[in-house]
């Protein structure tokens, strides 16, 4: 008999992701957005482009900053 699969049912605003522009991750980090385009080109931070506009997703920024802590 095959094991019974387990469902997780999320709400919707547990699936939410936030996004961030250049412009406030560079503001939250005290940085200039030349520096943000720097660490993005660099592939040091992921960026998404969504119909054209470049933004940051939470996590992707949280794992950004949880690698350069000792930095």
């Amino acid at each position: 008999m095959p094991a019974a699969r387990k469902v997780v049912v999320m709400k919707a605003e547990q699936t939410k992701t936030k996004f961030y522009t250049i412009e406030q991750i560079a503001e939250c980090v005290n940085a200039s957005t030349r520096s943000v385009r720097r660490w993005i080109d660099q592939k040091l931070l992921i960026a998404h482009r969504l119909n054209g506009l470049v933004r940051i997703s939470e996590a992707d920024f949280t794992a950004f900053l949880a690698a350069r802590r000792d930095d």
